[in-house]
C-alpha cells in the first residue's frame, strides 16, 4: 500500500496545534460539583 497518498489529506501538525491546545484548555480544571464529589468520596474511603 502507498500511505503517502493518505498522508496528504491529513492536516499539518503545526496548523492543528492551536485547535488541539484550545480543546485541552476547555477542561483544564474540574468543575466545582465534580471537585465537591471527589472530596466527599475521598472522605468516605
Amino acid at each position: 500500500m502507498n500511505f503517502g497518498l493518505l498522508l496528504s489529506t491529513f492536516p499539518r501538525v503545526e496548523e492543528s496545534r492551536p485547535h488541539y491546545d484550545a480543546m485541552l484548555a476547555l477542561d483544564a480544571r474540574p468543575r466545582p460539583l465534580a471537585r465537591l464529589l471527589n472530596r466527599l468520596a475521598s472522605l468516605i474511603r
